[in-house]
């Protein structure tokens, strides 16, 4: 009996990593699994390949594989710096370019996926980076914003890393704006002391 002979894309960086294989990746990281069985499961999600034809793997193989997915067990590279444009899918997609000027639209709908942030990836970074419609040297402009549950489907299949620099970057605005906040309070309390 021969076996089937099949092309499988093994990413050997954070690079060719999808939201949809992190968000896999990381449930099957929070299970008490064998290594046998958390391997075969590491195996499906990020090669893309069904149990059963991993199963069918050949040891040396397998063991070959799972070497180059090592770079799973280390750190995601340091993603501050907020990634502005990705290309994906053949196309240029820009993160929202100016943040003061976002939709209601949008803002309900990163507001409602953020209760979620981990299992709704997908869906926030379907709202933040669209596809780019006009750009110059140092601006750009993004299609409109048109919510669908084809789109954030689409969206599983986008890179992680991008996906991570823009939550870090909301994150450390959020600590940016309440240190200003502190601050700002504190000026405020000291003028009225000497008021009073």
């Amino acid at each position: 009996m021969s076996r089937e002979k099949r092309k499988v894309l093994i990413p050997n960086s954070w690079d060719g990593i999808s939201i949809q294989m992190y968000q896999d990746f990381k449930k099957i990281s929070t299970k008490k699994l064998k290594e046998e069985e958390f391997n075969l499961q590491v195996l499906s999600v990020i090669c893309g390949l069904d149990k059963d034809m991993v199963k069918q793997m050949e040891i040396p193989s397998i063991n070959k594989v799972l070497k180059t997915l090592k770079f799973l067990d280390k750190e995601m590279p340091n993603t501050e710096e907020l990634v502005k444009k990705v290309e994906w899918n053949g196309k240029m997609y820009g993160f929202i370019p100016n943040l003061s000027e976002i939709t209601m639209g949008e803002y309900i709908d990163i507001e409602e996926h953020c209760k979620n942030a981990e299992d709704n990836l997908h869906k926030i970074m379907s709202v933040l980076y669209r596809p780019i419609v006009k750009e110059t040297d140092r601006r750009y402009s993004i299609e409109p914003y048109v919510p669908s549950k084809e789109l954030e489907d689409e969206f599983l299949d986008f890179p992680i890393l991008p996906s991570m620099s823009a939550l870090s970057f909301f994150f450390h605005l959020g600590k940016k704006l309440q240190n200003s906040l502190h601050k700002y309070l504190k000026r405020e309390t000291e003028k009225l002391k000497k008021e009073v």
